[in-house]
């Protein structure tokens, strides 16, 4: 497999020289959790859905996993039962090696997280881990190292943090540190962060990696977060490819409720972020696959984020279908030019535009049925309306002029609207 390069443009990803539109899938926990003999059945459903990527940290988020007598660990123990941090479980890493190398061979990119914020001593995450993580700082560098030594034949890419907050003065300096080690190692390979939502990128940071990486996450009061953090990262003082790698898991509990999202969540923070532009891609998220949870597990954040389904259950949820739409929608009008416009009248931020710099090309995300007025003449446009929940296409029957007006589509669903000039 090539590796994956950054467009001329700054804003999308290439292989082999052509836009790539990176849709990959939420497994975090693979490496400790999934047995080895289901990885098969797991990539071949994924790819057949279009999927290209895999989000996998290379050690267990621990605060936040599905936890069962049968996870493997990534360091040996002391007597105390204590990791230590410079002795690496070769059963362990020879698992993920093979699992990354069945991942390339159903053209798969890896995408690697280094260091989660758990390993960090005295984040929260540290501190609500039931075994001890708090790595030494002295051990970052010689593990980072290791881990790009045993990937870099399969060319990923790598998120250095996860879940990342700043909130601890040693974050810097200790993803600082995983950063130019795996760079050491790997000079070819794309680097971002994983953020928390609404973290703020120190510019330390940002000039060394290669696409900005943010989580709208899973707060039901801040539905607001797939666009607003596009715009904070559009207006970054570095230009780089965006993408929203966490958008609400599908089957996740809204946060703040007693209700789960549902596959329109998705769709509506997918297209959002797309729309405002993120348009390097999406990362989906099905609650049960990130944990590769199997009943009789016991996971640990149930109060948040509720019971996660069996995997393979969540394998089958209709989100999953939908982002794949989304990348074929994407991929066969040849979107990747599009910039975000303010060219819908009314002052509501859910309906998103976006357009070439040239007027020649646009899509608007409808997240409900309504009325549009469009500051555009679409005369001479040829137009398509698609209900995104059965994904259905129609023509719009648009009133042009000076600006033009898109009737109310006839589904109590999600829409895009796509407008080309002849």
């Amino acid at each position: 497999m090539t590796r994956l390069t950054v467009s001329p443009t700054s804003d999308f990803l290439l292989r082999d020289g052509k836009p790539f539109f990176y849709l990959a899938d939420t497994a975090w926990a693979a490496f400790a959790n999934l047995p080895i003999e289901d990885w098969g059945r797991y990539l071949e459903a994924r790819r057949l859905q279009g999927f290209n990527a895999l989000q996998i940290s290379i050690l267990p988020i621990t605060h936040d996993d599905s936890v069962a007598d049968s996870n493997i660990a990534p360091f040996l123990s002391d007597q105390s039962g204590n990791w230590v941090f410079d002795q690496y479980n070769p059963e362990y890493f020879d698992k993920a090696v093979a699992m990354i190398e069945a991942a390339v061979e159903h053209d798969f990119v890896p995408v690697l997280g280094v260091l989660w914020a758990n390993y960090v001593p005295g984040t929260r995450f540290e501190r609500k881990s039931p075994v001890q993580t708090a790595m030494p700082l002295q051990a970052v560098a010689p593990y980072a190292t290791y881990a790009a030594k045993l990937f870099k034949p399969y060319n990923p890419t790598y998120f250095i943090s996860g879940d990342t907050h700043f909130d601890v003065a040693d974050e810097e300096r200790y993803y600082m540190a995983a950063l130019e080690a795996v760079k050491a190692v790997d000079s070819d390979a794309l680097l971002t962060m994983h953020l928390g939502p609404d973290a703020k990128l120190p510019l330390s940071l940002g000039e060394r990696i290669d696409y900005f990486m943010y989580q709208s996450g899973h707060h039901n009061d801040r539905l607001d977060r797939p666009y607003t953090l596009a715009d904070y990262f559009t207006t970054y003082p570095i230009k780089r490819p965006i993408v929203n790698s966490e958008p609400p898991y599908e089957g996740h509990g809204r946060v703040g409720t007693n209700t789960r999202f549902n596959a329109f969540d998705v769709r509506k923070a997918t297209w959002q972020s797309l729309l405002a532009g993120a348009k390097m891609g999406i990362c989906y998220g099905g609650h049960g696959i990130w944990s590769f949870h199997r009943r009789g597990m016991d996971f640990l954040n149930k109060a948040r984020s509720f019971e996660p389904y069996d995997w393979d259950e969540a394998l089958t949820l209709d989100g999953g279908w939908d982002v794949g739409f989304v990348k074929w929608v994407f991929e066969t009008n040849g979107l990747f030019d599009l910039e975000p416009a303010d060219i819908v009248g009314g002052d509501d931020p859910e309906i998103r535009a976006s357009m070439t710099p040239d007027r020649t090309k646009l899509a608007v995300y409808l997240p409900y049925g309504f009325d549009i007025d469009l500051d555009i003449d679409l005369t001479g446009y040829d137009c398509v309306q698609i209900d995104l929940e059965k994904r259905r296409v129609t023509t719009p029957k648009i009133a042009v002029g000076a600006r033009s007006q898109v009737p109310m589509l006839r589904s109590n669903a999600d829409s895009l609207l796509l407008a080309t000039k002849r």
